[in-house]
């Protein structure tokens, strides 16, 4: 086992050192040396032509020196910046298909989802509390809110779980035991302030934004905003009474709402 996985390593080593030999030739066409005439004058006369004031000419051209003579240094530098994208997609697909390239992450399959214990615990909070926020799975799960968006992320993926955006985010398990409509009234139930509101207008139908202030104990200015925000969810709806504005549960969503309320009181009766 630990010799198949030193394959992978030794392929990388030997991709990495041919490509240093070519990347270098690519990328750098040889460097160039330009004579020194002055900085040994004793071997002037030996090795370099004597010129006069009067014999001056143009510089003779500079020399390429062929890749294949560039210091090692040189070309192991060249070659790790032309090989870094390289190595880079390689690790990340070699390290999801089972093999320990990066932190010894390996790919996560459906069969060894629930092998970690944080998601089957937070895949169980969803279950048990259908349009739960971040914050109360933050609460329940015991993860930080990093960790627990990343496996949330997984579990979406293999749709184990579905989001559903109100106010924040809020999860439901995605087994098809809810109906949209039952998602977004589970949804604004599960925001303390808009329940009380939804609360208050199902059982005073065609109540006024004053009564909905009275009755919940929030400003004018925040009764506003719950029930804008309600009405856009197509929670509630309004109706103008002359210079009254009156608000009602929505039509569709009646049967939804009273269904949610009569299985959270046998809950409660039952517990």
């Amino acid at each position: 086992m630990r010799g198949r996985r030193c394959v992978p390593a030794l392929a990388c080593a030997a991709l990495l050192l041919l490509i240093c030999q070519n990347a270098s030739a690519i990328e750098t066409g040889g460097y160039v040396v330009r004579p020194g005439y002055d900085a040994y004058p004793e071997y002037s006369d030996i090795y370099f032509e004597t010129i006069t004031m009067g014999d001056l000419r143009e510089e003779p051209n500079p020399l390429p020196i062929p890749p294949e003579d560039l210091p090692l240094s040189v070309l192991f530098v060249l070659g790790i910046v032309a090989a870094v994208p390289l190595i880079a997609y390689l690790a990340k697909h070699l390290s999801l298909s089972h093999l320990p390239i990066i932190g010894g992450r390996s790919r996560i399959s459906k069969k060894s989802l629930f092998e970690n214990r944080t998601r089957e615990t937070i895949l169980r909070a969803v279950k048990e509390n259908p349009g739960i926020s971040l914050a109360e799975l933050e609460a329940m799960a015991g993860s930080t809110y990093k960790n627990l968006r990343y496996h949330l992320d997984i579990l979406e993926k293999f749709g184990m779980v579905v989001r559903y955006e109100s106010d924040t985010l809020r999860y439901f398990a995605h087994a098809g035991k809810f109906s949209q409509d039952e998602r977004r009234m589970l949804a604004c139930l599960g925001n303390r302030r808009d329940k009380m509101i939804i609360d208050v207008v199902a059982g005073n139908p065609g109540i006024s934004r004053q009564e909905i202030g009275s009755a919940v104990g929030i400003s004018g200015p925040s009764v506003s905003w719950h029930v804008g925000r309600l009405e856009r969810e197509g929670i509630l709806v309004r109706q103008r009474d002359g210079s009254t504005v009156r608000h009602y549960l929505a039509d569709d969503l009646l049967d939804t709402y009273r269904a949610i309320t009569a299985e959270r009181r046998q809950s409660l009766v039952e517990s």
